[in-house]
């Protein structure tokens, strides 16, 4: 859940319209809210994700409620349509996200300094002198690691999606058993940027429309992987036994521009990476519950003045 601040607090209305829906704020700042969330974030409906039997311990903890031996129940949730931008968390940034504690947790507060751009400032790992390449300001941000990540969601009065969360977001148009890629279950190297597609990086958030969700939903498949909340936990593939790692890690999903393997660019395939990771391919997106938002005393105002 995110943490209310107080409107004084809010710097920018296009990048934190959820803090004023979570918020106290006038009703005329709660309409303009709504009509930003309604073109940058989408709605995906309640329903069951389906795990492979060896992962079903792993994610007992993760999710709503279990409906089926291999079934969980996720509630429906807004989740943002594209990839975080280097534009947009350019403003996390400027308004002094890494010196702000609030964003972070308390354990790794001394490693915080630590976390800089290329010219020891601090931001994302490959940007230069605090900001990023003109030309890439819709491109994914990448060089984050799953710190700077949850603080960006938490600044915009977000999270990061659960495992289950993201997966629904990509694969709830399917026949029941989620398809395997946003736009059914064969693959098409045309619809995402992978290895395949010999782009050799990153492209803006909007491409790709031919992959995308029904519901509008960009590049849950390729361009970067992208952290989620949970925690990667593996086991041995045989009586589930988990398996210990060296350091604690995250999971990441989708594939990216550098992914050969298609089978490794699927709404159902988890892999993990170092919290501390700061990868060139590795980037995030954010949601949000829907009971966290507050409607307007009037809720169809907004759609009047649309009218006039």
């Amino acid at each position: 859940m995110s943490t209310v601040f107080d409107d004084a607090s809010i710097t920018d209305l296009e990048t934190q319209y959820c803090r004023v829906l979570a918020g106290s704020g006038s009703d005329a700042d709660k309409r303009n809210a709504w009509k930003i969330l309604e073109q940058k974030m989408a709605v995906v409906p309640k329903g069951d994700v389906l795990v492979e039997i060896n992962d079903a311990d792993v994610f007992s903890s993760q999710i709503d409620s279990v409906t089926e031996d291999l079934l969980f129940e996720v509630d429906s949730f807004y989740i943002d349509r594209y990839a975080v931008t280097n534009e947009e968390y350019a403003k996390f940034v400027a308004d002094g996200g890494y010196e702000q504690m609030a964003y972070w947790p308390e354990d790794i507060f001394p490693q915080v300094v630590q976390i800089v751009d290329s010219t020891g400032i601090p931001g994302p790992r490959f940007w230069q002198n605090g900001t990023y390449p003109k030309e890439k300001a819709n491109h994914p941000v990448v060089g984050v690691c799953w710190y700077e990540a949850n603080a960006y969601a938490l600044w915009a009065g977000k999270t990061l999606p659960s495992c289950m969360q993201w997966q629904r977001a990509g694969d709830w148009p399917g026949d029941g058993n989620g398809s395997k890629y946003p736009w059914g279950n064969a693959f098409d190297p045309e619809r995402a940027n992978l290895w395949s597609d010999k782009t050799n990086g990153t492209v803006p958030v909007d491409s790709y429309v031919e992959g995308a969700t029904p519901n509008g939903v960009y590049q849950l498949i390729g361009n970067v992987w992208e952290w989620v909340a949970t925690l990667f936990e593996c086991n041995d593939g045989l009586e589930g036994t988990r398996v210990a790692v060296e350091q604690p890690m995250a999971e990441i999903r989708g594939g990216a521009f550098d992914t050969y393997f298609s089978s490794q660019a699927t709404c159902q395939f988890r892999t993990g990476q170092p919290l501390m990771m700061r990868a060139q391919n590795i980037g995030f997106r954010c949601c949000t519950a829907i009971e966290e938002l507050a409607l307007p005393s009037d809720p169809y105002a907004f759609l009047e003045d649309e009218e006039q």
